[in-house]
């Protein structure tokens, strides 16, 4: 452990070191995750960390020091209750963006700050107005990977593609909108059969919600009941086997990747305080 740390110390100080605009805006994040996670414990909502943030944290102890991105995960009933809650009880400089919102094209969530402009690509030519950088709140389900792929092939396509919207842009547009009005609702039916399916079989699997696009088939036997990790020095829930948990999503997670590999999310990001 000794050399990781030594090696994560060596990459703080080229990716993250303190004050520069990479570390001011993954302690501004950090914000974010404190408040919502403060809020899950309020209301005995159980999250996890997951993906690069549970890595960062048994890794290194906090942010990949390259990363700039935070996810956290919940089952669909606890997720449904918390995007109840949040618009109540967030801070006045927080935001829920959902997938009920104009625009947006992710069966996701995210909690934005107000007061901040993410610029990239996708970004940019988004219509909804709030675009502040921001944590990822992620939907789980008890469920089969064959049957997530074969609703996520009506679901997640077609959801994407009408909330793309600009049917008279090109005909390549006009003929995916009109195939997506008949595959949505044929998607939102499978949905609702899958979870059937899934109550009676009793899935030990846990994936996305359907509609969000692929994820690793985790196995409820590792990750419940979340524990506690430290991550920038705070407590977070996580999985109850981290180790068992990356190994299956990463592989070797110890091993520092290549140079090149070492992939960011955000272009640009503009603060106005």
């Amino acid at each position: 452990m000794k050399n990781i740390a030594d090696e994560t110390a060596v990459l703080r100080e080229k990716y993250n070191p303190d004050g520069s605009e990479l570390r001011t805006l993954q302690l501004k994040m950090l914000d974010i995750l404190i408040a919502v996670t403060e809020i899950c414990d309020k209301h005995n909502l159980p999250y996890w960390v997951s993906g690069g943030t549970l890595l960062g944290a048994i890794r290194h102890g906090g942010f990949i020091p390259w990363d700039d991105d935070i996810d956290i995960e919940l089952m669909r009933k606890d997720y449904k209750k918390l995007l109840k809650i949040l618009p109540k009880e967030l801070p006045d400089n927080l935001y829920l963006q959902t997938p009920k919102e104009k625009s947006y094209r992710l069966l996701f969530s995210k909690v934005r700050d107000r007061f901040s402009i993410v610029h990239n690509e996708e970004e940019d030519a988004a219509q909804y107005k709030e675009k502040g950088y921001y944590i990822d709140i992620f939907s789980e389900e008890r469920s089969y990977r064959w049957l997530k792929d074969f609703v996520d092939f009506f679901y997640g396509r077609a959801f994407r593609r009408l909330k793309r919207g600009k049917p008279l842009h090109s005909l390549r547009y006009f003929y995916e909108y009109s195939l997506s009005l008949l595959l949505y609702p044929l998607g939102c039916a499978f949905a609702q059969i899958a979870r059937l399916i899934c109550s009676i079989t009793k899935s030990d699997n846990i994936l996305h919600s359907y509609g969000i696009g692929n994820s690793t088939n985790h196995n409820a036997t590792y990750m419940f009941p979340v524990c506690k990790i430290i991550f920038e020095g705070l407590p977070f829930s996580a999985p109850k086997n981290p180790d068992k948990y990356l190994t299956v999503q990463y592989g070797d997670y110890m091993k520092i990747p290549a140079e090149d590999k070492r992939e960011t999310h955000f272009q640009k990001v503009e603060f106005f305080k």
